[in-house]
């Protein structure tokens, strides 16, 4: 059984993709003691019918429950992508969405983040 320590909450204007994809790319691969969740500044009723086709096999690990609103979501590290979060890290994709360049910047960052994170019981984690 694995214990989750921490969390990571990535954070879009809809909680409905780009969120949704960062945190799925995150726990396909996640560290030992962590898990992503995510959320929307103003969340969409549902998940993005493109969100699945950006994940390819990792597509298992979207969370396809309704989106939901930051205040009813916590975490030990957000990441506002192409948004503002207050107290959080900020990411700018280049490609639109639902472009599929998007999905891939999200993995190339969510790689980057993944490698940074100490495992569980280790440390205080980034801020």
């Amino acid at each position: 059984m694995v214990v989750v320590e921490r969390a990571v909450v990535f954070v879009c204007l809809h909680g409905a993709g780009k969120s949704r994809v960062a945190a799925a790319w995150f726990n396909a691969a996640a560290p030992a003691g962590w898990e992503a969740t995510s959320a929307g500044l103003q969340p969409q009723d549902q998940v993005s019918a493109h969100a699945a086709g950006m994940l390819g096999n990792a597509a298992g690990y979207l969370d396809t429950s309704a989106p939901k609103p930051l205040a009813q979501v916590s975490g030990d590290l957000l990441v506002g992508i192409d948004c503002t979060v207050p107290g959080g890290r900020s990411w700018t994709t280049a490609a639109g969405w639902p472009d599929p360049a998007a999905g891939a910047e999200l993995r190339a960052m969510v790689t980057a983040l993944i490698a940074e994170l100490p495992t569980a019981g280790a440390g205080a984690g980034p801020s």
